[in-house]
Parts: structure tokens; C-alpha cells; sequence
């Protein structure tokens, strides 16, 4: 069986996020649903970084950029306040 989920674990502001989602779900959809579980600030610019690399763009989904199992992400602030 071919895996359809991508588990993501990402550091947010507020602590780490844990979640699985479907390979084809969109990364703005991820950003999202951290942004609501952890209770975060929706109207600041958030990003998702893999490695170092901005997952953009946010309409693209996981399996496009290639993430696949377990993978840890960083949620940044991009806006100018940090």
C-alpha cells in the first residue's frame, strides 16, 4: 500500500504542532490548521520551511515539494513585528 499521509511535526511560536494530513492536501491548508490549534495570530504572514526552504507556493500540495512519511517543518512569522 502506497502512503497517501504525510505526518508533519512543526515548531510553531507556540510549541510544536503534530499532525497527519493527506499527501494532496495544500500547504495553506496545513499553515491553517496549525494556525488554529495552536491558537496562533491568523492575521500575521506565516510560512512553512522545510530544511531551510519556504514552501511556496502555499496553493501547491506536500507531495509536490516532495514530502513524504514523517517530516519536520518550521511555521515562521514573515511579517515584520517578529
Amino acid at each position: 500500500m502506497a502512503h497517501e499521509e504525510v505526518t508533519l511535526e512543526i515548531g510553531t511560536p507556540k510549541g510544536l504542532f503534530s499532525g497527519t494530513f493527506p499527501k494532496t492536501v495544500k500547504v495553506e491548508d496545513v499553515i491553517e490548521a496549525a494556525v488554529e490549534a495552536k491558537g496562533i495570530d491568523s492575521g500575521e504572514a506565516l510560512e512553512l520551511v522545510n530544511n531551510g526552504e519556504v514552501l511556496q507556493p502555499v496553493q501547491r500540495t506536500l507531495v509536490s515539494f516532495g514530502l513524504a512519511g514523517t517530516v519536520s517543518l518550521e511555521l515562521v512569522a514573515t511579517g515584520s513585528g517578529v
